[in-house]
């Protein structure tokens, strides 16, 4: 390959990268709209992952941050919200059952 083939893949691989934070930051935030949206969260990490995988070169650099974040958040939502649900699961019952009942009309 030539040199200027060379930089225009590096340049095409890092615009990658940046589309990949851009996504993973966006999704991280989204994934606080609806607590119940995992699969945001789940996104936001394969996203921000992608962005800071050292391979293909270059390394990601001016947003970095913003892969980072992304990827925080979205592994934030896949561990509180489980907890969440594991550690009310007798009051979600309560209220699934109460829900039931409401829709059976007694």
């Amino acid at each position: 390959m030539s040199e200027s083939n060379k930089e225009c893949q590096a340049h095409i691989v890092l615009a990658q990268k940046y589309a990949y934070a851009t996504i993973s930051l966006i999704l991280g935030f989204a994934c606080f709209i609806n607590l119940a949206g995992m699969e945001k969260a789940a996104l936001a990490v394969i996203f921000g992952w992608l962005a800071l995988k050292p391979t293909p070169a270059p390394n990601l650099r001016a947003r970095r941050a913003w892969a980072q974040t992304g990827l925080i958040l979205g592994v934030l939502v896949l561990v509180v919200v489980p907890t969440i649900i594991i550690l009310s699961f007798d009051r979600l019952r309560l209220i699934v059952e109460t829900l039931m009942r409401l829709s059976d009309g007694k």
